[in-house]
């Protein structure tokens, strides 16, 4: 007797249990095909990550307020000249 499995549809589940959902399609013994076994990527930022972009955003803050304050210092010279 030759069974012949046709597997018709493509469900991507994401889970942080996924061999909780593995060892449940093995043990029902449910037709199944793993064809991407990678572990996802945390997509959240960290306290860390956080701390990093405030830093560099208030470095760059930090060059644009120097660079106006040079240019005013600039033009006091040329006042002071006159």
């Amino acid at each position: 007797m030759l069974k012949i499995y046709i597997m018709e549809q493509l469900l991507i589940i994401k889970t942080p249990h996924a061999n909780k959902l593995k060892n449940f399609l093995t043990k029902n013994q449910i037709e199944h095909q793993i064809i991407y076994n990678e572990p996802l990527t945390n997509n959240k930022p960290t306290k860390k990550d956080k701390l990093r972009a405030y830093i560099e955003a208030k470095c760059k803050e930090n060059i644009f307020a120097d660079y106006g304050e040079a240019i005013k210092d600039k033009e006091r010279e040329k006042e002071i000249t006159l």
